[in-house]
């Protein structure tokens, strides 16, 4: 499962206090074309309505796609909602807001994949510069116009996220799943496990290294039915 927290601070001032919303991503089908369900509560309102992500491609994508379109899902109930309105001259702003992806397994508690700050740009009202870090594709910043009369902080991540991966507000394609060019070797199918695109090239060697021996080097290339499983379940 993954767990989504947003903070009115920094990362290094988040706490449970200053925690304003929650959103939990959770496996109801998991396969190479996964189905999610996301779970969504406010402080001071409750939780609303969860919805589905249905046929989302595993390790294709940053992590901050499947987010998006799961806040897409509980704020918009689909992934094809409208641009913003103009920022207005007398919008509500944050100064500052933070988010943190987490995963949780049955052998990993609060393992964390990606953060986000968001910050205004200097004394801008609803002019932002968002700093996306993640654990296998790194840092990406953007700069962003939002803001209406009441602020949503889950939406002002939405968009955020939106003009990082996408340069504009809504939400472009989804990634395509990562499927390699094999060849036969020896009456099996393999291919190259080094010339993956990322993200699914770390994810699988790490996926490869908890199931080899200890120690033992990885080989170059990799059976394509090692990655089946890895795309399922890894």
């Amino acid at each position: 499962m993954l767990s989504v927290k947003i903070h009115s601070s920094l990362l290094a001032q988040r706490s449970p206090a200053n925690t304003l919303a929650i959103l939990d991503i959770a496996y109801k089908v998991q396969k190479a074309w996964a189905d999610y369900t996301a779970h969504f509560a406010l402080k001071g309102e409750g939780e609303v309505q969860a919805e589905d992500v249905l046929d989302y491609p595993r390790w294709a994508g940053s992590v901050w796609d499947l987010v998006a379109r799961a806040l897409a899902a509980v704020l918009f109930r689909t992934e094809q909602f409208a641009p913003a309105l103009p920022a207005d001259k007398r919008c509500a702003y944050a100064t500052k807001l933070c988010a943190v992806v987490e995963r949780s397994t049955a052998k990993d508690n609060h393992v964390e994949l990606a953060t986000v700050e968001i910050c205004q740009d200097g004394k801008k009202r609803g002019h932002y510069t968002a700093t996306f870090r993640e654990d296998i594709l790194g840092e990406r910043t953007t700069s962003f116009v939002y803001g209406l009369k009441s602020l949503q902080h889950a939406e002002l991540l939405l968009r955020a996220i939106c003009y990082a991966y996408f340069d504009k507000d809504t939400l472009g394609e989804r990634p395509a799943l990562i499927l390699p060019t094999t060849l036969n070797v020896a009456g099996k199918s393999m291919f190259d496990a080094h010339g993956l695109p990322e993200p699914a090239k770390t994810g699988f060697n790490r996926y490869r290294s908890w199931n080899a021996p200890a120690q033992a080097a990885l080989p170059p290339m990799a059976s394509a039915e090692d990655y089946a499983a890895f795309l399922a379940k890894g």
